[in-house]
């Protein structure tokens, strides 16, 4: 199941590819979740790829064009299996992820300034991939469809990718600015989702409920805030599939970038029948909503 991935090389006349591809290697973790795909978790040595882990569907080349999901670390870690359970997840429902960091990396946190920078990178690299002959993902990638996340000082390496064009959605998961910051604010021009917990040790649950409240002011940007009662930093991310905090990211993925208006998608976070607006275990904030 494990494929080769591009990398290295330049393109040639006529807007040819000439190059060369570097193939990703399998990185010995054996993983799954909840969909309909077997999952693979790679690692490329081409430099736009070899401080990230990928995490993707093992049937490619069939059709099938995976949206790009990019995914920053708790702490800024540079352990792309942090949030293995989570990214197998979403790998598992047909998207192509790359979680910031290596398997297993020990190297010292990132430092956050440039933390969107590293995520835009690696999306850079998967829509380069995408059109190139030699790379196993070669007409894979619905390169139009890209969206961010993270957890704790990940959710703001997510947040820095907020301003770019090429973004659909982005959002942050037990995070949030330090402090308003209207600049930042004035960049958004994408849905957000913010998931936290009430009882967030590390006040991520006010800096996140800050965001909301900013963001839902511009009047034209979606925004949805799930705040799970009495839950901490992180909450149940590590479960299996991720948790509850995953199924809310996931839904919100198949939302914006599939367009899924059913119960996995904006009818899970959304509507008469939506599971978590009628839970007391979850507080539910929206604005903006289409």
């Amino acid at each position: 199941m494990a494929g080769g991935g591009g990398g290295s090389g330049d393109g040639g006349g006529g807007g040819v590819f000439t190059g060369t591809c570097t193939e990703s290697r399998p990185a010995g973790r054996s993983v799954s979740g909840s969909g309909p795909h077997e999952v693979v978790v790679e690692t490329n040595s081409d430099p736009g790829i070899n401080q990230g882990t990928i995490f993707r569907p093992a049937d490619l080349g069939g059709g099938a064009k995976y949206p790009i999901f990019v995914w920053g670390q708790g702490g800024c870690s540079r352990d792309g299996l942090a949030n293995e359970a989570a990214m197998a997840e979403i790998a598992s429902h047909g998207y192509f992820v790359v979680a910031d960091g290596t398997p297993g990396s020990k190297e010292p946190n990132r430092d956050l300034g440039s933390g969107g920078d590293v995520l835009l990178a690696y999306v850079d690299w998967v829509i380069a991939e995408n059109e190139k002959p030699c790379s196993a993902y070669y007409q894979s990638i619905e390169t139009t469809k890209v969206a961010a996340n993270g957890f704790s000082c990940g959710g703001l390496m997510a947040a820095g990718t907020a301003a770019d064009p090429r973004m659909t959605t982005w959002g942050h998961t037990s995070s949030g600015t330090f402090s308003p910051d209207q600049a930042f604010y004035d960049s958004i021009h994408t849905p957000v989702l913010i998931v936290t917990g009430t009882a967030d040790s590390l006040g991520a649950n006010e800096n996140g409920a800050r965001d909301f409240e900013h963001i839902a002011a511009s009047g034209d940007i979606p925004v949805m805030m799930f705040a799970k009662v009495g839950a901490d930093h992180g909450g149940d991310l590590w479960a299996r599939n991720g948790g509850e905090f995953t199924k809310v990211n996931l839904a919100w993925l198949n939302w914006w970038l599939k367009g899924d208006e059913s119960a996995t998608g904006k009818g899970m976070l959304v509507g008469a029948s939506c599971p978590f607006c009628s839970d007391r275990t979850w507080q539910v904030s929206s604005a903006n909503l289409p």
